[in-house]
């Protein structure tokens, strides 16, 4: 039996994107907002928003938009960043160009809830692409925000039609044990 660090992933399976399949998570997927302003009318038509992102996360914050779940990983193109709101945080690990299985599992019993307040997930390692099991995962009606770097931040409204798609690319995904 493996055991590593303070995660206590034993046997872990890894879900991993192929470099064919990188140009179609490139581009936004919802609505591309580059003023916080506008972001923030859009945001008032959802009870459930998801951030994914540290920038994202912090500016939604700043504008008294609290998430019911916020996914981030501590670092801003590979530079630290400090969120400074004292949330509790559960930790996974994820590796970048990965999705672990234990972090979707973690992901599941979030969305699944229906706890009231927010959520935070601290990702060690990187965060970008768990908007895939956000939104397999998430209910209909919820939005994601996601950070699109140098253009702003996407809100994607979790539909059937988006759940599809997005199972659609995470179906090119190789599978490996971690």
């Amino acid at each position: 039996m493996e055991i590593r660090d303070k995660y206590q992933i034993k046997n872990d399976i890894c879900y991993i994107l192929p470099t064919n399949a990188r140009h179609e998570l490139s581009r936004p997927y919802g609505i591309l907002f580059s003023h916080v302003d506008n972001l923030a009318n859009f945001l008032n038509n959802f009870k459930r928003i998801i951030s994914v992102g540290d920038v994202v996360t912090k500016t939604l914050l700043d504008n008294e938009i609290i998430p019911f779940l916020s996914i981030v990983d501590g670092k801003t193109k590979r530079k630290a960043f400090i969120i400074d709101k004292n949330f509790q945080a559960i930790n996974v690990l994820n590796e970048p160009g990965v999705i672990r299985l234990s972090v979707m599992k973690t992901l599941y019993k979030i969305l699944k809830s229906d706890t009231k307040g927010t959520t935070f997930v601290m990702v060690n390692g990187e965060e970008d692409l768990l908007v895939i099991p956000v939104v397999i995962y998430g209910k209909e009606g919820d939005v994601v925000v996601y950070g699109q770097p140098n253009a702003g931040a996407v809100a994607l409204e979790v539909s059937e039609a988006m759940k599809w798609r997005v199972k659609d690319i995470f179906s090119k995904f190789e599978v490996k044990k971690c």
